[in-house]
């Protein structure tokens, strides 16, 4: 994996709503490009998963971010 900054807005931003959802997700910490080319995000107690247009339409069009978008995300959580 490959450590990025690119969409680090959107990613930190999906981070955040995903907490509405699961408050046992931490905090941000630095994000990935994954073998899938989305994004491996560390957060401050484990780890989660989200593709790029997720994180790219949270910066450009957060409007698109659904709540649905939001829980599969929240589905690849996993705690350390």
């Amino acid at each position: 994996m490959t450590k990025t900054d690119k969409h680090k807005n959107g990613v930190a931003g999906v981070i955040y709503l995903a907490r509405f959802e699961n408050n046992d997700i931490g905090d941000y910490s630095e994000h990935f490009i994954n073998k899938g080319f989305g994004y491996a995000v560390r957060l401050s107690n484990g780890v989660i998963s989200m593709s790029k247009e997720v994180a790219l339409d949270y910066e450009t069009n957060p409007q698109s971010i659904t709540r649905k978008r939001i829980l599969k995300v929240v589905d690849t959580f996993m705690d350390i």
